[in-house]
């Protein structure tokens, strides 16, 4: 499905109705989540085998962020993380959806935490998954451990890693570095299944390349943290290197009504490697934004 927002179109799609027919045949309303993908330049695909499974208890939004996935390609100087979050609120007004919960994973959570900044009134909460408040590195947590991708991966790996990571991003680099590198995404238990996730995504050459030149290296929200007011769940694998858990340790005690749960035998994808664990976790988290929002 499209909707035409802000001079571009955005594709969404959804699981799970808004209303939910209770023991004594009354309707009532559930929580609607907007799930935000990262990347940036990838699309919500991957996010479908592991968030899919909260329709249970929830209307799910998928959204393909602005020049990504089906979404349209307008000029990528439009593509900012302000843009992305003000493209969000206006399908969530378009929508007529009520306090939503924003998702964010890895680079969604900078869309979601600039939807929550940009548009207070709007959110009835934050989930955010393997993210971060910044790209630089993060020095005052101590006794947190920093998984890193060398300590894990083949010399091939990181051959590959350091190619897109100094800036080489073509369909090649790109291809190999999903061979080669994706399977370190997940905790050692885990690497199989990354391959079928990201077998749901297309990547945007372009887009990754406007994210890791232009958006990735001005983007630290640490000082603003504090004006987010809305409950927030951070979510983080204690085997995630792209956005390591003192990330989110650090994003946690910056904001003001936050809970940080960590997933033991997870990498970066804590809801697909993990996901009895996540659902209930999400579960709880959802019945207070309930009651808040009530």
């Amino acid at each position: 499905m499209y909707v035409a927002v802000n001079g571009t179109e955005l594709y969404f799609d959804t699981e799970g109705s808004a209303l939910r027919k209770g023991a004594d045949g009354h309707l009532s309303e559930v929580p609607t989540i907007i799930a935000l993908h990262g990347g940036l330049g990838f699309d919500h695909g991957y996010l479908r085998d592991g968030v899919g499974q909260l329709r249970e208890i929830a209307q799910v939004v998928y959204v393909d962020l602005r020049g990504q996935g089906r979404s349209a390609r307008p000029p990528l100087e439009t593509a900012t993380l302000e843009q992305m979050a003000d493209d969000i609120a206006a399908l969530s007004s378009l929508l007529g959806l009520h306090k939503p919960v924003v998702f964010g994973h890895s680079a969604g959570g900078f869309v979601a935490l600039h939807v929550a900044l940009r548009h207070p009134s709007l959110l009835g909460g934050l989930i955010l998954a393997g993210s971060s408040p910044t790209v630089a590195p993060i020095q005052d947590e101590p006794g947190v451990p920093t998984p890193s991708l060398a300590a894990r991966a083949s010399a091939d790996a990181l051959e590959v890693a350091g190619k897109v990571f100094s800036g080489q991003i073509t369909a090649e680099t790109i291809d190999e570095f999903f061979r080669f590198v994706g399977p370190y995404y997940a905790a050692p238990g885990n690497m199989g299944l990354v391959e079928r996730l990201l077998a749901a995504t297309t990547p945007d050459i372009e887009m990754m390349r406007h994210f890791m030149s232009v958006i990735a290296p001005s983007y630290d929200l640490r000082e603003a943290l504090k004006e987010i007011s809305v409950p927030a769940l951070v979510l983080v694998g204690a085997h995630d290197w792209v956005c390591p858990p003192r990330a989110s340790h650090a994003m946690n005690k910056l904001l003001p009504n936050s809970e940080l749960v960590e997933f033991e035998k997870s990498g970066h994808f804590v809801f697909s490697e993990e996901p009895q664990r996540f659902h209930d976790v999400v579960a709880r988290f959802l019945s207070g934004c309930l009651e808040i929002i009530a």
